[in-house]
């Protein structure tokens, strides 16, 4: 039982929802919302439901989280937010989902990264491309002073040819 019998709080430690929105068990996950779960808060290790579904590139549990009022914006301890996660991956479904409900294609993570940062550093091609033609910025500079298009090397994605390409 996930809540406190003398409280009636909600005992987050007693509840699967991060681990199954990780695993993409969707039945799981919409039982802990029925259960109360929180939609917004984070685990022990800081990362909110929505950030770990988008993270692992599960669709169905985005909508589910989506639908059920989550926070497109919530942030994990890297201030990473969904978009970014699922760009990060290469979760060009997730990507395109978040995009369709609002996420902004601009957020930052506490590096000043975008997106389209991660997406061209891990050479997420399609995934490069939808951002950019939902507005993603090709001139935003992250604290390193990086554009997206100086992520695309070779050491970080085999793929970094066809990302810089995208990005001229």
């Amino acid at each position: 039982m996930p809540f406190c019998l003398v409280t009636g709080t909600f005992i987050p430690e007693k509840s699967n929802i991060w681990r199954d929105c990780v695993d993409g068990y969707v039945d799981w996950v919409a039982e802990h919302l029925e259960d109360g779960a929180p939609l917004d808060q984070s685990d022990a290790c800081g990362d909110p439901p929505l950030v770990l579904a988008a993270g692992a590139g599960s669709l169905a549990c985005v909508q589910l989280l989506v639908e059920a009022g989550a926070d497109l914006e919530q942030r994990n301890v890297m201030g990473e937010s969904p978009l970014v996660r699922a760009a990060h991956n290469g979760h060009l479904a997730v990507c395109r989902c978040l995009l369709d409900e609002g996420a902004d294609v601009n957020a930052v993570d506490r590096a000043d990264n975008t997106a389209l940062h991660w997406a061209a550093m891990r050479g997420h091609v399609e995934v490069v491309r939808l951002l950019l033609d939902r507005g993603g910025s090709k001139v935003a500079t992250n604290a390193q002073g990086r554009l997206p298009v100086d992520q695309c090397r070779p050491e970080w994605s085999a793929a970094w040819r066809y990302t810089r390409e995208a990005l001229q």
